[in-house]
């Protein structure tokens, strides 16, 4: 009888090592939640949105996540293109709340395209464009719409001299005076 008592009393008072509780830095919460906006079927993405807007802008005064929610915000356009909407929506959605963290995110995004314009690295600045025209509302101005409007103008005039110059060599290759 007395085998079962002491077994009832190990089973009232566990005696293993309680686990810590970690948990993790705001951050790593919010780049988990960016890389994954838009993946899942069952959850809306406007619940990802205002989650995400909602820890940047109740944490203004934490810089570790104010940079690394800039930083990712430019690295995740650049990396993972097709969820471009999805975080301009973030951070159209953080503007309505704290625009000076917009603001941020606007200069590390001009400061990448210029960056990329002077390497070279067109796929880039393409996809940089394309966020910042996705943030076209919070522009002054034209914004990016201008920047647009001569890439193509440029885009048509090369064609367009390229296409003249195949027509006179194919010309002066067939040596007719067609």
């Amino acid at each position: 009888m007395k085998l079962t008592r002491i077994a009832a009393d190990d089973d009232d008072h566990d005696r293993r090592p309680q686990r810590r509780r970690y948990e993790e830095p705001l951050i790593v919460r919010v780049r988990k939640q960016l890389l994954a906006i838009a993946e899942s079927p069952l959850k809306p993405i406007e619940e990802d949105i205002n989650t995400i807007a909602k820890i940047i802008c109740d944490n203004l005064e934490d810089q570790d996540l104010q940079t690394g929610f800039v930083d990712l915000v430019v690295q995740l356009v650049v990396e993972q293109p097709f969820k471009t909407p999805f975080v301009a929506a973030v951070v159209l959605n953080v503007n309505t709340l704290k625009a000076e963290i917009v603001d941020k995110v606007l200069e590390k995004a001009v400061e990448r395209t210029n960056a990329m314009v002077q390497r070279g690295e067109w796929r880039e600045v393409k996809l940089l464009l394309k966020f910042l025209g996705a943030l076209q509302g919070v522009l002054e101005g034209d914004g990016v719409w201008s920047v647009l409007q001569d890439l193509f103008t440029k885009a048509l005039d090369l064609q367009t001299e390229s296409s003249e110059e195949v027509r006179s060599i194919r010309l002066w290759n067939c040596g007719c005076s067609c």
